[in-house]
């Protein structure tokens, strides 16, 4: 049975102690709310099961399972508001939250220019959050589409407590034994709009009839969508003029360039006339957060051929420094560290690639590579293994050497998972989110699980924060999806550095930014960094890395606030000056 990774992001919270709501105009506000005796949270919910209070007067059922699709005259788009203020460094910023549907129409098959939309296929019912300023012209002011992973993964994990302007307060809730929210202090709200999307068969959001959920579960079909979504809410709520930005965490930085790419082909041609007559801007820039940029080279992708995992080496360096049982030496800086693991993943890759060439279209000989990674005058190579992660026992090469001492020797092209397993046994297992992190061997990893607390939580804070009552659940986490998922790009596996070439080519003043973990096995920091420096792309697209795991969470990473910086250059500075901006070195010393 094909195991498959789960790309999306998971954050600690806990609502066990918990019952319910919140308010409202203060930056921290409580309440309480009975949340209905009949809620449950399977995978794939059905049938909905009706909830109280009573759902607004044409709300529908929504299903979430590879089949199902909605009737369109079931679907409104009235959205529900709802005014709040947040503290931001001593200012008083007060701001809309909205939740809602928008219907994503096909605007590539539609008559031109056409303003009756009976006559466009609308192909989903999309749900989406906002959070708009108030106090800030909205032609001008930049709005940011947050899409999360997976594929499968909703976006409520990004809002509350990690972009969004409310951060939940686990400890004072549990206390109180209420729903209690405050201010979040690393909100993007003081440089950018936010509008956070559930692709199809998450959060709210469902295919439309004729159309299947399954029909946009696929790399292109997705990007496609989620694209005239953009469009839709671009000419609904009037944002022609105002700068654009994609921030995709995980899966959703592979999505989001697609997106990009889409979006700039398509230019304006889908926008309805803007009311303000300023000058149209279609895209700005994208933030890629722990990206897979291409399946290719992911050497644990379950379809994909067998290739080097050299890109994951400097990570399981950076994972035995953590835990002390590497080559990290007293007074070496992590900086000069991770620069030698990095040069010796080239080493390692060179290896790869010089004894079995161009594997990409047929099966390569494992037994070869094993033999030759085993044998004494390449011992270096498992030696330089063991030193830089601890794994394992030095290779004597005298006949005396076994597996059972050294996993390095049957496994020396180790894979992240492997190496999760084969780390320190005896303790447990290693996080693949978070290679800080130990898990008991009967745990399931986060990465890989299918259930989320998010799913109750959203229904609660959108119901009392926003106002908007849902007659469905939302779902956060939809199993369901990644084994329907086609990865494929044509006829090959998805990558998306070519999407990112072709975007910089038509617009040359598109930023981009991408943010990684160094402890990250999810996503291995330096695969990014190769596929970028192999397209030509590293001059034009920084890769920044920080001292934490996946996600790039606050509450996870040390001097979260380098990130903020980052993503304020990012948002403020031209393309040219952001990355010369964006060059400065973030480790200057050891983790604790």
């Amino acid at each position: 049975m094909v195991v498959f990774r789960r790309c999306w992001l998971l954050l600690a919270i806990f609502l066990a102690a918990c019952s319910g709501g919140s308010d409202s105009e203060k930056s921290t506000s409580s309440g309480t709310f009975n949340p209905p005796s009949a809620f449950s949270s399977p995978d794939v919910p059905d049938p909905i099961v009706p909830l109280k209070p009573a759902p607004a007067p044409g709300r529908t059922h929504f299903r979430y399972s590879a089949n199902d699709g909605v009737d369109r005259t079931d679907v409104t788009e009235q959205p529900v508001s709802k005014g709040h203020t947040i503290n931001l460094q001593d200012n008083t910023i007060p701001f809309t939250a909205t939740a809602g549907h928008l219907i994503a129409y096909d605007w590539a098959k539609s008559p031109a220019k056409t303003a009756d939309l009976t006559k466009i296929d609308a192909q989903a019912a999309i749900s989406y959050t906002a959070y708009t300023r108030d106090d800030l012209p909205r032609d001008t002011r930049p709005v940011t589409f947050v899409f999360n992973g997976g594929p499968g993964g909703g976006s409520a994990v990004l809002d509350v407590g990690f972009l969004g302007p409310k951060v939940f307060d686990v400890d004072a809730s549990k206390a109180a034994n209420s729903f209690i929210l405050n201010d979040n202090p690393n909100t993007l709200l003081d440089k950018t709009d936010l509008v956070f999307v559930d692709p199809v068969g998450t959060g709210y959001s469902e295919a439309i009839l004729p159309h299947k959920n399954v029909d946009f579960w696929g790399v292109n079909s997705d990007a496609k969508v989620l694209s005239d979504f953009i469009t839709r809410y671009i000419n609904v709520n009037n944002r022609q003029s105002s700068p654009k930005y994609v921030y995709g965490v995980s899966y959703g930085g592979m999505r989001a360039p697609i997106i990009g790419l889409l979006l700039l082909q398509s230019s304006t041609r889908d926008y309805v006339a803007d009311p303000s007559n300023k000058v149209a801007k279609v895209l700005t820039g994208l933030v890629l957060n722990s990206p897979i940029l291409d399946y290719k080279t992911d050497c644990y992708f379950p379809y994909n051929v067998p290739v080097s995992c050299g890109g994951a080496a400097p990570t399981y360096a950076m994972v035995g420094a953590v835990h002390e049982k590497s080559l990290l030496t007293a007074g070496q800086t992590l900086s000069d560290y991770v620069n030698k693991a990095r040069s010796f993943a080239d080493t390692f890759n060179g290896l790869y690639a010089d004894v079995f060439g161009n594997v990409s279209n047929k099966t390569p000989d494992t037994q070869k590579q094993e033999t030759f990674l085993k044998s004494l005058e390449n011992k270096g190579i498992i030696n330089t293994l063991y030193q830089y992660t601890g794994v394992g026992k030095p290779f004597r090469g005298d006949g005396s050497d076994s597996a059972k001492d050294n996993p390095w020797i049957e496994y020396p092209n180790m894979n992240p998972v492997q190496f999760t397993e084969k780390f320190d046994p005896a303790k447990g297992k290693l996080m693949l989110a978070d290679g800080r992190v130990f898990l008991s061997r009967e745990q399931t990893d986060p990465a890989l699980d299918q259930s989320s607390i998010y799913s109750k939580f959203t229904w609660l804070y959108q119901y009392e924060f926003i106002g908007y009552q849902a007659y469905a659940y939302y779902l956060d986490l939809n199993g369901t999806i990644i084994g329907n998922w086609n990865f494929q790009r044509d006829a090959s596996l998805a990558g998306i550095t070519p999407d990112l070439a072709t975007a910089l080519a038509l617009d040359s003043s598109l930023k981009v930014l991408i943010q990684h973990g160094y402890y990250d096995l999810n996503t291995p920091f330096y695969q990014s960094e190769l596929n970028i420096k192999n397209a030509g792309l590293a001059a034009q697209i920084p890769v920044k890395v920080y001292e934490t795991g996946h996600g790039i969470l606050p509450d996870t990473t040390i001097a979260y606030q380098q990130v903020m910086k980052d993503l304020g250059a990012f948002y403020d500075q031209s393309s040219i000056k952001m990355t010369a901006a964006l060059n400065s070195p973030v480790l200057e010393g050891k983790s604790p």
